[in-house]
């Protein structure tokens, strides 16, 4: 018994005040990560659910109507997923179009 309480008092010699901070650091942005994680992989709302509904009729831009028509065969959506689509139709968005050839008159 006596060599326990050693071994003990010996490790809190050890321990720095420091290093307790670390720690609660570390746990603190491993909840923090973990929160991420759940909330990315819940279901949209059925507001964003219409935004993606608007975007499968669109045909404005077909990359992203083709995305939104595959997300929409899903039973339900992550915030996940409707965060690519939504980058995907901005990304889209700012590109630039490309005009038809321009044909001559005869």
């Amino acid at each position: 018994m006596h060599i326990a309480l050693q071994k003990i008092v010996q490790l809190k010699s050890q321990i720095k005040l420091e290093d307790i901070y670390n720690g609660f650091i570390a746990t603190i942005i491993v909840i923090i990560l973990s929160l991420a994680f759940i909330a990315l992989h819940r279901p949209i709302s059925v507001q964003q659910f219409e935004n993606v509904v608007k975007l499968s009729a669109q045909a404005n831009y077909p990359d992203t109507q083709e995305m939104a028509l595959l997300l929409m065969q899903q039973p339900q959506i992550p915030y996940a997923q409707y965060f690519k689509l939504m980058q995907a139709y901005q990304l889209e968005m700012t590109q630039a179009h490309q005009l038809p050839p321009l044909q001559l008159e005869q």
